[in-house]
């Protein structure tokens, strides 16, 4: 589900091409994807009623400070924090639409620590039946301290970053790959990019 229409035609036209029949791709407001109508027939597009699905990928926008060469735009401070609140009101809307002991994936292509960990700060704090959880594969390296996280909560998520990367060089012995080299690896070559995953209790 995206709003803009170019996005969706670009998932249309490749689930097209491959042949995949189990894609269904809507143009649609994401923050209006809530059902508020309780008298409403269920349907498989939205609005979708409370508790509609068992798992769900939050790619929200973002600033896109991760990506490569964008750091060379010309945005505005104002420009660059008007995330934030989309991205809640998204997350809010998720966390509405995901059925307990479903998974919510929260992924962005962004660096800033308020579009990442602080928004896990914020979504563990308003929503206490949300869970951090271990993700496999773990490549990327934990999350930043600053948003008040526990170092457990830093270590389960996941962050891809040229800045990440502690060494220049990796100790790789035969064919052994030690997992903090596959993580200096990750993170040596990447847009950046972060994701933290949850559990609905």
């Amino acid at each position: 589900m995206d709003k803009i229409a170019s996005k969706v035609a670009k998932v249309r036209q490749k689930a097209e091409i491959w042949k995949l029949q189990c894609i269904k791709a809507f143009c649609f407001d994401g923050t209006k994807a809530v059902s508020r109508d309780h008298t409403a027939l269920v349907t498989d597009e939205p609005p979708f009623p409370p508790e509609s699905f068992d798992k769900i990928l939050l790619d929200a926008p973002c600033s896109g400070l991760g990506q490569r060469p964008s750091m060379a735009c010309l945005w505005t401070l104002r420009e660059v924090t008007s995330y934030q609140p989309l991205q809640r009101k998204l997350f809010s809307v998720a966390v509405e639409l995901l059925r307990p002991g479903g998974t919510l994936v929260y992924s962005t292509c962004s660096v800033t620590l308020a579009e990442n960990e602080e928004q896990v700060a914020w979504a563990l704090r308003t929503f206490p039946h949300l869970r951090l959880q271990p993700q496999d594969p773990h490549l990327g390296a934990g999350g930043m301290p600053g948003a008040g996280l526990s170092e457990e909560h830093l270590k389960l998520l996941q962050r891809f970053s040229p800045m990440c990367c502690a060494k220049e060089t990796n100790s790789i012995t035969g064919d052994a790959i030690l997992t903090s080299d596959l993580v200096n690896l990750a993170n040596k070559d990447t847009m950046g990019f972060f994701i933290a995953k949850f559990k609905k209790l």
